[in-house]
């Protein structure tokens, strides 16, 4: 299992991201902090800096507008999406 490899690996970096996040919520309030990470998680973002991104511009504060991939796009013959791209089984040359 390679994902689980990776994660064990890092671990200690993933908690100092969450323990980062979390310091987030001291600094903005918990309500804006929990309306941050939503918006990360609906843009498939969950990073520290994306949250951080999130909170210090006010993107919180906006309505939640999920993200609208046009009809004619899903059809498109040559489109991928970015988890098919990087594919872990894939080798790089």
């Amino acid at each position: 299992m390679p994902h689980a490899r990776l994660l064990g690996d890092r671990i200690s970096e993933r908690l100092r991201a969450a323990q980062g996040v979390l310091a987030l919520g001291t600094r903005y309030g918990m309500a804006r902090l929990e309306a941050a990470c939503e918006r990360a998680l609906l843009h498939d973002s969950p990073h520290f800096r994306t949250v951080k991104t999130i909170l210090s511009t006010g993107a919180d504060l906006q309505p939640m507008v999920a993200p609208d991939t046009p009809a004619a796009y899903g059809n498109a013959r040559f489109t991928r999406s970015a988890a098919e791209l990087f594919d872990g089984d894939a080798t790089l040359h």
